[in-house]
């Protein structure tokens, strides 16, 4: 098992210590807050915390569990798009 410490930079956990991270489970670090879904990926810096030199995930973005980007589109409004309507016919 691939087990490490890493630090997130960026977006709401900003500067965030995150211990045990398992590299086997995937490349990317998704967290779960407010109903929102945080991703970081791996980056090739580190950085120091807590006299570690710790390798950095930069914040890639923000989606909600359903799909949709929060505060530019819900589900229900590409369901009634026409784009959606003529892939709904093919």
């Amino acid at each position: 098992m691939s087990v490490k410490n890493v630090v997130l930079l960026g977006g709401p956990f900003d500067n965030t210590r995150f211990d045990r991270f398992d590299e086997l489970a995937g490349p990317l670090i998704e967290i779960e807050s407010d109903g929102l879904i945080h991703r970081y990926i791996p980056t090739k810096k580190t950085r120091p915390v807590g006299g570690d030199e710790l390798p950095v995930f930069q914040f890639d973005g923000t989606v909600s569990p359903d799909g949709g980007l929060p505060g530019t589109e819900t589900p229900r409004d590409r369901l009634a798009s026409p784009l959606a309507d003529e892939l709904n016919e093919s």
